[in-house]
Formats: structure tokens, C-alpha cells, sequence
């Protein structure tokens, strides 16, 4: 089960606005292609429809709204069930773009212009996946190879998928950047539930928090919202510990946030080196209603609808 829909209890709060942006969303589908034979998991299946579904169910007007399809890792640099989905999308007029994964030393220009008018807007570099070290080195000769050949597509950025942490080692190399960057799930950053007993008090001095600030505050960067569960463990208070962090956003950087379901909510990589392929990977149970009314509290209702709609509709315009 993707997800948990509880009733409505009145609180509108926790329905998405018109105009609304859920710029992170995935799609399983093996009968549009199959999984990468060295992927990391095998996910349950999530088809376009049950996204279309979700979004519906989360959404005051859905016929407004617009969403983001990322690439999964499950398919690696495969982007056939991608574009695929976005050609459906089109058909059913439901606004959606794209992010990729590419394998860009083999995708032609004419390739990635015929991307370009499908709505794909960017490529994604997803360093926590498999569970691994990430190595910096490897990391920044990405971003390079990656800025330096999109940098002439209009509007294309790349998104980062990394710990928190790495921020501080990359915030020079992004400052010098042809493109923008957009950083995943809360840019890594934890709530004190996740921190070791040095950062529990102040989350905010952990590693890679100032530099990210200080990326998204000369807009070189736009924070995900989206995902906590995968940067908090403090589950019985909806992800409380991470109040702070997201209140700092909505005060000091109101402009660089954006939100994203994280539908349909997959696992996580460190539980992942030893799972066999072979064995479909649920996907969590999680109360997207409740989130939202948490997001609503921490932020505010003009910080609120900058995440949902004004932020995202700037960065993805029609």
C-alpha cells in the first residue's frame, strides 16, 4: 500500500491548492519496460493511474494541478517508462514535467531537445539509492560533466539526491555552476532523531546546513520538501523533530522551497546491500493528509502557498 488516506476532518489545510505543484512523484510500471539488471531494489508496482489516483485524492482541484515525474533508480538510465508516462499525462491534458537519468555520453542533443518538449526540465544525480559511501570526487566530476551539457537547455536543472553533509564540500563548486540545483529531501538534512548525540539539541549546526542555506539564500539552490520520513525517525509526532529546519526554510528562505509526496513512498538504501532482487520491496505506509497539516503549521499560509504553487510554477513554467 503507497500510501494512508485518512477522512477528511475539515482541515483544508491538508488538501493541496489549486494551482498546486507535486514536483516528486515516481512510477513502477514493468509492463511499460523493465528494471535495470543491477538496480538496487525491485519495487511493488505503482502505475500511472494509481498516481493519477493519489493526486486526486490529495487535491482540492486536481484538474489544476501539475506534477513531476523523477526517474526511479529501479530503471537506471533507462528513461523509456518516463517519457512514456509523460506522453500519457499530455494525452489526458494533466500538467506534468520530467527529471532524468541519463546516460549523457550516449544521448544525442537531438535526444535531449525531443526530452525538452515532452517537460522534461533537468537530470537527477542520486548518490543514496544503493546504500553506499558517496564519494566526493565522483560527485563533483558529475555535476560537471552533467551542467556543462545541459546548461543550453532552457530551464533544465540538475537534482541532487545526497546526505546532508556534502553541502559543505560542494558550496564553492556550486556557486560557480551554469545551472540550479535542486536539492532532494530536505537536501539530506536530519531531524534530531537521526542526528548523533553532538547535533540532537541544535539541528541546525549539523554538517551541510549553513552551506545549503547559504546555496538556496543566493538562489543557487531550491530545497525539496518532501521525504521526511526519510530524514526522521519520530514517526508518533509526524516527523516533529524537523520543525526547526523547516521553519528556518519558510523564514529565511521562503522563495528556494518547493514540496514533493515522495509517492510512493520507497524504502531506503542503507536497508537495501543485501536484499535480493528477486523479492518486491514494499513501499510505506504514510499519512500524506498529516504531513501536509504539519507543513501548513510550520510554514505559514504565505510560506505554504509559495511551496505549493508560487516557487514551483517559477521554476517550472508553463
Amino acid at each position: 500500500m503507497a500510501s494512508q488516506v485518512r477522512p477528511r476532518d475539515g482541515n483544508t489545510h491538508s488538501l493541496l491548492y489549486p494551482g498546486a505543484f507535486d514536483t516528486h512523484v515516481h512510477v513502477f510500471d514493468p509492463e511499460l519496460g523493465p528494471y535495470a539488471a543491477g538496480r538496487a531494489y525491485t519495487p511493488e508496482d505503482a502505475p500511472l493511474k494509481k498516481l493519477i489516483a493519489f493526486n486526486q485524492i490529495l487535491s482540492s482541484n486536481p484538474s489544476s494541478n501539475t506534477l513531476v515525474l523523477v526517474q526511479p533508480s529501479p530503471y537506471n538510465n533507462d528513461c523509456s517508462v518516463l517519457i512514456q508516462c509523460l506522453q500519457k499525462l499530455k494525452n489526458q491534458n494533466i500538467k506534468a514535467f520530467g527529471i532524468a537519468v541519463l546516460d549523457l555520453d550516449n544521448t544525442t542533443d537531438a535526444q535531449l531537445n525531443e526530452m525538452h518538449d515532452l517537460g522534461i526540465r533537468g537530470i537527477r544525480l542520486n548518490f543514496q539509492a544503493d546504500g553506499k559511501e558517496v564519494s566526493t570526487d565522483n560527485l563533483v566530476a558529475a555535476l560537471h560533466r552533467t551542467a556543462d551539457r545541459i546548461r543550453y537547455l532552457q530551464g533544465w536543472m540538475i537534482q541532487l539526491f545526497v546526505p546532508g553533509w556534502i553541502w559543505d564540500n560542494l558550496h564553492d563548486i556550486i556557486l560557480e555552476l551554469p545551472v540550479k540545483i535542486i536539492a532532494d529531501h530536505l537536501g539530506g538534512l536530519r531531524g534530531s532523531s537521526k542526528l548523533s548525540s553532538d547535533f540532537k539539541s541544535v539541528p541546525m549546526s549539523q554538517p551541510g546546513f549553513k552551506s545549503l542555506l547559504s546555496l538556496a539564500k543566493q538562489s543557487r539552490v531550491v530545497v525539496k520538501i518532501s521525504g521526511l520520513y526519510r530524514v526522521s525517525s519520530d514517526t508518533s509526532s509526524t516527523y516533529s523533530d524537523l520543525q526547526s529546519i523547516i521553519e528556518t526554510f519558510a523564514r529565511e528562505i521562503p522563495d528556494q522551497v518547493i514540496w514533493g509526496s515522495d509517492w510512493p513512498h520507497t524504502g531506503e538504501g542503507q536497508n537495501r546491500l543485501e536484499r535480493r532482487l528477486d523479492v518486491k520491496e514494499p513501499f510505506r505506509t504514510i499519512d500524506n493528509f498529516a504531513i501536509l497539516d504539519r507543513l501548513y503549521d510550520w510554514m505559514g499560509s504565505g510560506g505554504y502557498q509559495k511551496m505549493l504553487v508560487d516557487n514551483p510554477r517559477r521554476l517550472y513554467p508553463s
